[in-house]
């Protein structure tokens, strides 16, 4: 690991539980050296990534530029983001962009409609990686060496989700959820919420998925729901795949409709 690495880890220790951390928890954490722990904190407070508060650190202003200027400028977001809030407003639903990276899976943007549903899971927040829809349409979409060694390095995890607990049997059932083309689950996030999401093809994989509050999905329809989420993910593919080419935009369909 190079010290630059080994440097950045240390934003990694700063969580919603854990918002100040002392030189000396950092210290105990990493198991740095008093000199190499204060040298990486000076660096990362002149930075700006960290800010010095009450005899600890914390997350510094920079985190708040940077976020902004992602949430602004991101290529996938810009792409994805009409799909997403006409799905949002059409069906009265929270609609989510989940990206894979490091072994964690991340909210990356979200869309709110009109149904006022209780989200633990916004932007930027960390999602299990064996639990909810968004994060089983990510693992489906692994390649099987990938998968296997975060299968083998997730033990802990994967206890507590509901996938099975051997090998064959685990993969049996993500190749299920390819064959669909969609995830579904239910109250594993949120009681009461349903979440169905369809991976997207960026570099480190997504997801596209929609909840609802469980009242209203029992009267739907879920081959309508998912033949929606399939179409809107594919949509979203093709403008991708062509914004990675730098071919002009096409024209997007309304994915309600089309399924209509």
């Amino acid at each position: 690991m190079s010290s630059l690495t080994r440097m950045l880890v240390i934003l990694d220790e700063f969580t919603p539980e854990d918002p100040v951390l002392t030189a000396e928890q950092i210290m105990a954490r990493l198991s740095y050296s008093r000199g190499t722990a204060y040298r990486y904190l000076k660096e990362l407070t002149s930075a700006g990534l960290l800010a010095s508060v009450g005899g600890g650190y914390t997350l510094g202003r920079k985190v708040i530029e940077l976020d902004y200027t992602i949430r602004q400028t991101d290529p996938y977001i810009t792409v994805v983001r009409p799909i997403m809030h006409a799905l949002g407003e059409r069906l009265d639903c929270v609609v989510l962009m989940c990206s894979f990276y490091q072994g964690r899976v991340v909210v990356l943007h979200h869309e709110r409609g009109a149904d006022n549903l209780t989200m633990t899971y916004g932007r930027g927040r960390r999602m299990p990686t064996f639990l909810g829809a968004p994060s089983k349409s990510i693992l489906a979409s692994l390649p099987k060496a990938m998968l296997r060694k975060l299968f083998e390095s997730s033990s802990a995890e994967i206890a507590s989700s509901a996938f099975p607990k051997d090998w064959n049997s685990f993969y049996d059932e993500i190749k299920g959820i390819r064959r669909r083309g969609y995830a579904l689950s239910r109250s594993e996030l949120d009681t009461g919420n349903v979440g169905v999401a369809a991976p997207l093809n960026t570099d480190p994989p997504a997801s596209l998925a929609f909840v609802f509050p469980e009242s209203r999905f029992e009267i739907a329809d879920e081959r309508r729901v998912a033949d929606i989420i399939r179409s809107a993910a594919e949509q979203a593919n093709t403008l991708i795949a062509r914004m990675e080419s730098g071919e002009a935009g096409i024209d997007w369909f309304d994915p309600v409709s089309k399924t209509a």
